[in-house]
């Protein structure tokens, strides 16, 4: 018996066959407009569905099991059982809506260190995890993006990124109020393995360069530099096209978290919540 795993995320649709390293990534958008509405908009949900329905298929085709879960947007939004019950309508699946501290655990377990401590960073939260402890926060690169526009009246991040820049680190503050201690600290999702992949300066992503990454808090402030530099441009590099107005966010969320919790560098990680999930599903090890 093997599995497709489907991960149903804030900023994208992934997918994974159990037992592979491969992940296909499929970007919706559907957290976009959740932090000004609390709903999920009807453009993102109804592309949404019809990747999730196609995935399925293509699951089934391939003689796997296809298992969705769902994190942050779908777990937060106020017409999520709606969302929910388009798909099922749509496929015949049931998605499985993650807890923060579900999402947590999963990539934790999948990805961090022995005695160590993991940042995942998504679309609309992100997670802090060690063995003792593990907390869910409403803040990812789409809900920063579109919690600091709309603070500083923004049309995208290129306009006044600065005060933009203070919007996001003054929520970080304000959400994490106490954090873990670590000897070393692994980083995964999205917003880490593309800074990652950048700063190798790669014109495609390899896995196994992105996972020998080391990135100093100093690193992590180079990069926001050269990325606020690039002003559109970024829309033209390989490793940045598809998350060219959003990766500025979800760095700036990163050098905060590694300020407040006092990260001097952190370790990258391709392995996540979907590695994860994967092995919930095989040995029902995680709460």
């Amino acid at each position: 018996m093997r599995y497709a795993i489907i991960d149903v995320g804030s900023n994208s649709i992934r997918f994974q066959r159990q037992g592979e390293r491969d992940k296909l990534v499929i970007t919706t958008r559907l957290g976009a407009g959740l932090a000004e509405t609390g709903l999920l908009l009807e453009e993102n949900m109804q592309r949404s569905v019809s990747v999730i329905s196609a995935l399925v298929s293509n699951a089934v085709h391939m003689g796997l099991i296809p298992k969705a879960y769902a994190t942050s947007a779908v777990r937060d939004a106020k017409n999520r059982s709606e969302f929910l019950k388009r798909i099922e309508d749509s496929c015949g699946i049931q998605i499985d809506v993650l807890s923060g501290e579900r999402e947590a655990e999963y990539a934790f377990r999948a990805a961090a260190k022995p005695n160590g401590g993991l940042v995942d960073i998504g679309g609309a939260s992100f997670q802090l995890v060690t063995g003792q402890f593990k907390q869910s926060f409403p803040l990812g690169c789409i809900r920063g993006r579109d919690i600091a526009q709309a603070a500083a009246n923004a049309a995208n991040c290129d306009e006044n990124w600065p005060y933009q820049r203070e919007i996001i680190v003054q929520r970080v503050r304000e959400l994490i109020l106490s954090w873990p201690d670590a000897a070393e600290w692994t980083g995964v999702g999205g917003t880490i393995t593309t800074l990652a992949a950048y700063s190798l300066g790669l014109d495609a992503f390899d896995a196994d360069k992105v996972d020998a990454v080391i990135l100093s808090r100093k690193e992590v402030e180079e990069l926001i530099a050269k990325l606020s530099e690039l002003g559109e441009a970024r829309r033209t590099q390989p490793m940045l096209s598809v998350r060219h107005d959003v990766i500025l966010y979800g760095a700036a969320i990163l050098a905060a978290i590694m300020d407040v919790v006092g990260m001097e560098s952190i370790s990258v990680n391709t392995r996540d919540g979907m590695e994860g999930y994967a092995d919930y599903l095989m040995n029902h090890r995680y709460v």
